[in-house]
């Protein structure tokens, strides 16, 4: 059955007439929060504005008589090293099957088709897994055409409620996210990790509110305070809406030093209309800030990086908007 349906590449200029499509297509789709709580997304806008806001998007559509049964998107991402250095990176992404074709060949195809078209314009790929999803890329990789994804390391999701009482104050400023007319190198500043980062994206083609930089006046921390409800928005099973902030592409000089941003962080966004916030902390440094965190309410969730030529560095450039 999986071999009647037809794989088409669409560029977020191509995307528009099936954005009504895909959006009843992945109404099915459940995904874990945790041991007990699941969501399921919604792209409200152009179904490629989440992926545009991070690079160049395609997506790899499944149709079988005109509905749609399959979709894996895709984004081709500039990586910039400290010393200037770019790459591309693919980020595979929303890969979602129909129930009635999963467990056929139809997935295969879908990554096939995607990553032997991705393969000579990247140096390296990555997908992005929240812990407990049952289907992971090692799955459906690493057959004929196809690389074999591997594990390559996780981060943490901790959600804070916005109204939460936080033991310590800090002198935060804020400056709002100006990229003009198009896209620019997203991070003011690297204190800490010297690694490479993100360059030439986009968050405002995501965020329903201006994104805002914050930056703690006594450690030089920053990050950035988004949200994802223009292009992706999360629901419970009782289809009310998670709004979710997010504190994203963080820089500091010792890991504790992001707590300092996330009471000023959790203010703004609870005068938003935001209930919580994420802060994603790569696995090596979630023991430095777990300490401060004893008393402080709050939930963690894992999400896992598989990949190809990947990194050690790599946890560092996930953040909880992009996943």
């Amino acid at each position: 059955m999986a071999e009647t349906s037809q794989i088409f590449r669409l560029t977020a200029q191509e995307i528009g007439e099936f954005s009504p499509m895909l959006r009843d297509f992945e109404q099915q789709f459940w995904y874990p929060l945790g041991e007990s709580r699941e969501f399921r997304i919604e792209h409200p806008s152009l179904y490629t504005d989440f992926f545009s806001s991070m690079g160049d998007a395609y997506c790899f559509v499944a149709l079988r008589e005109e509905e749609v049964v399959g979709i894996l998107s895709s984004v081709i991402r500039t990586l910039q090293s400290p010393n200037g250095k770019t790459t591309q990176v693919a980020y595979v992404a929303d890969v979602k099957i129909t129930r009635e074709l999963q467990g056929s060949t139809l997935l295969y195809r879908l990554a096939r088709t995607a990553i032997l078209w991705l393969r000579p314009k990247i140096a390296s790929a990555y997908s992005v897994v929240m812990d407990g999803t049952s289907v992971t890329p090692k799955q459906y990789t690493g057959r004929v055409g196809v690389p074999q994804f591997s594990w390559a390391g996780r981060v943490h999701l901790l959600s804070f409620s916005t109204g939460t009482n936080f033991s310590w104050t800090s002198n935060v400023s804020e400056h709002p996210l100006d990229l003009g007319s198009g896209s620019s190198e997203i991070e003011p500043r690297r204190n800490s990790t010297k690694v490479p980062g993100w360059a030439t994206i986009n968050p405002l083609l995501r965020a329903h509110d201006v994104p805002v930089w914050l930056i703690d006046q006594r450690t030089n921390a920053c990050a950035l305070l988004e949200d994802t409800r223009r292009a992706k928005k999360l629901y419970d099973r009782q289809q009310s809406e998670y709004r979710y902030a997010h504190l994203t592409y963080p820089s500091y000089t010792k890991p504790e030093d992001i707590l300092e941003l996330i009471p000023h962080a959790c203010n703004r966004s609870q005068s938003l209309g935001f209930s919580h916030m994420f802060v994603t902390v790569p696995d090596k440094h979630l023991a430095s800030i777990q300490h401060r965190l004893e008393n402080i309410e709050h939930d963690a969730y894992s999400a896992s990086i598989y990949g190809v030529s990947l990194s050690e560095y790599f946890p560092f450039l996930v953040n909880s908007s992009e996943i």
